[in-house]
């Protein structure tokens, strides 16, 4: 068995159906090795959505996505994927090229330091050598099953052909769950605990206890932005995301205030912006409900939990007094929401509003629609807008805010799941950055929805530049291209929609027939204001 063999047998034990990259001489025997074994190479147009794919098969999945490059430029244009799948703490496994060890002391073409440059954003940076592989893979393989982070692993054709054992399967030890009955105890003696949740778990069982622990106790939740879903978001007990709208922060921090518990499920404050650094604000107990660990959060815990979260909130549920409810009423809790979504629901302007939009668009497609968020000031109003039933449904970039992202994550769960409607919700210059990848949708016939909301600019820095001490309209203006050709030039059907009947019909028809549909929403950015 080859170095490559290993690699490839190793991923497809672990589930890997697709490997995402841009192949390069050093590793072609990669690609002969992942088809001998049935895992299926996707090429891209760019290597940074390579690395959005393979962070994409996480967050949808929670299985290890895998992405691939070439030495060089290769390896720099795939930083930006490993740096999200970094922030996101997303389970990815990257595999670079490098030249062989005979030519470094005195070959310079396209030789940088990769190890340098990716080391700050991955969990171990492996440079493969010939000497005993099979032993160096069970170590690098070890990490990746026991790390939500990307490792790299840096091949050479010589050492992709070298001679190697299989990875053995590895199986993480499982430790017993601490005794959750000082959580109890603190939560029985509070008559205004608050629960917020992150995405450091996402399983469906524990967002099935979260929603049992809210409904049965009257606790209510927040989510960061990935977390959306972990309670249903049409609960009553659901108040909705925190972290990205200065507008909204301020109504939800007013709330948190007036808490005297606050209980922190899976919370990572790597989603969170610089108005939530001083802490919460209050003089409330903080619990932390955690795998891991947070050292980051800025408040003293009174109880730093740690071990299995799904189990862990499983057993709160099962453990607190039955007759114990929170003090909160229903009445206060819709309150509160409907003053946050009073922020985005003003029609007064000429043009469609972004939330009227993005609110069509949810009831025109299927319940089961999987959302791809791009980075912008679209994101913000969706993430308020949109309401999630159940985790993974809505992916998108909040610890590292990559633009770009929309289109390559929905490309990689229409691969990985052809029968889930899948959406790519992007704003215009979102999408020009990833374009390229619309012809991955032609070639291999999927049927993807791509929208994106048009206004010719960067609304957002548009905005804050109004807002500054010099506010002058510098470098976020552009010339957006004509959407029906272009989406026939990529084998798909193009349409512009400025109404909300027309986008109702526009994904009418996208629902009933495969294949790429760009639909071009014009709309008014001026409504961004108020989120802002």
């Amino acid at each position: 068995m080859l170095v490559v063999d290993a690699i490839a047998q190793a991923l497809q034990n672990r589930g890997v159906r697709y490997v995402f990259g841009m192949p390069g001489g050093a590793t072609v025997p990669l690609m002969a090795a992942l088809d001998r074994v049935g895992v299926e190479f996707v090429l891209v147009r760019h290597e940074g959505s390579a690395g959005f794919m393979a962070d994409a098969i996480f967050q949808r999945t929670g299985h290890l996505g895998v992405c691939v490059s070439t030495l060089g430029p290769g390896a720099t244009n795939l930083i930006s994927g490993v740096a999200q799948a970094f922030t996101e703490r997303s389970k990815v496994l990257a595999i670079v090229g490098q030249c062989e060890d005979d030519l470094r002391p005195t070959y310079t073409h396209q030789i940088i330091d990769q190890a340098a440059m990716f080391s700050p954003i991955c969990h171990g940076y492996h440079r493969l050598r010939s000497y005993q592989p099979s032993r160096h893979l069970f170590n690098i393989f070890q990490s990746v099953d026991s790390i939500d982070g990307p490792v790299v692993i840096e091949l050479s054709t010589s050492v992709s052909n070298a001679a190697s054992e299989p990875v053995p399967i590895i199986t993480t030890p499982s430790y017993g769950v601490p005794s959750v009955e000082q959580i109890c105890q603190r939560l029985e003696r509070s008559t205004h605990p608050i629960i917020v949740v992150g995405a450091e778990c996402l399983s469906l069982e524990t967002s099935q206890a979260i929603n049992t622990l809210a409904r049965q106790c009257h606790i209510p939740v927040f989510t960061t932005y990935r977390g959306k879903g972990m309670i249903d978001e049409r609960s009553d007990w659901s108040l909705g995301a925190i972290g990205l709208s200065p507008v909204v922060d301020d109504l939800q921090q007013a709330w948190i205030n007036q808490a005297d518990v606050i209980v922190l499920i899976g919370f990572d404050m790597v989603e969170m912006r610089p108005n939530w650094l001083d802490g919460w604000g209050t003089d409330a107990d903080v619990i932390s409900i955690s795998q891991k660990g947070q050292p980051d959060i800025p408040h003293s815990l009174y109880i730093d939990w740690r071990g299995s979260i799904q189990k862990g909130v499983e057993t709160l549920v099962g453990n607190l007094a039955t007759d114990w409810t929170a003090k909160w009423r229903v009445e206060e809790v819709d309150a509160q929401k409907k003053t946050v979504q009073q922020i985005f629901i003003d029609t007064s302007l000429e043009g469609l509003n972004p939330a009227g939009v993005i609110k069509q668009i949810q009831q025109s497609l299927p319940e089961d629609t999987v959302l791809c968020l791009d980075v912008g000031a679209h994101r913000i109003t969706a993430s308020h807008v949109w309401k999630a039933r159940i985790p993974r449904m809505i992916l998108q970039s909040n610890g590292f805010s990559s633009m770009g992202v929309g289109l390559p994550m929905a490309i990689a769960v229409a691969l990985q799941e052809p029968k889930t409607p899948v959406l790519a919700l992007t704003g215009d210059m979102g999408l020009w950055m990833s374009l390229g990848e619309l012809g991955i949708i032609q070639e291999r016939g999927l049927h993807v929805i791509v929208v994106y909301l048009s206004d010719s600019a960067l609304s957002l820095i548009e905005l804050k530049q109004e807002r500054s001490a010099t506010p002058k309209q510098t470098g976020v203006r552009f010339r957006n291209p004509e959407t029906v050709s272009l989406a026939k030039a990529f084998g798909g059907r193009g349409v512009v929609c400025e109404t909300l009947q027309s986008v109702d019909r526009a994904l009418e028809y996208a629902k009933q027939h495969p294949g790429l549909h760009l639909i071009e929403i014009q709309i008014n950015p001026r409504y961004y204001r108020a989120q802002m």
